[in-house]
């Protein structure tokens, strides 16, 4: 599918406030639709439909605090200095 000049123009007067139309607006805007018609080709028949998220309602974990490493473990890990249980990393000031 190609898109033709006056299309364009027309798209862009009443979609956008844009001041010029740049020429490669209209090879990006073809490439797009272009791109749109092979992805309706996609069979999609087997994909059930998502959720609008107009109506979405978040499903938060609770917080819980979990200590599954060690210090020491993380700690072990470096090649940095260790001052006083902690990591020494370089000054990057």
């Amino acid at each position: 599918m190609t898109i033709k000049q006056e299309q364009m123009e027309n798209i862009i007067k009443n979609l956008s406030k844009l001041p010029n139309i740049d020429p490669k607006m209209f090879d990006d805007t073809a490439k797009i639709i272009d791109h749109m018609k092979i992805l309706e080709e996609v069979d999609t028949t087997w994909v059930e439909p998502t959720i609008s998220v107009s109506n979405f309602s978040a499903r938060l974990r609770k917080d819980v605090e979990k200590r599954d490493i060690e210090a020491k473990d993380t700690i072990s890990c470096t090649n940095h200095k260790i001052i006083a249980n902690q990591i020494a990393v370089p000054s990057i000031m």
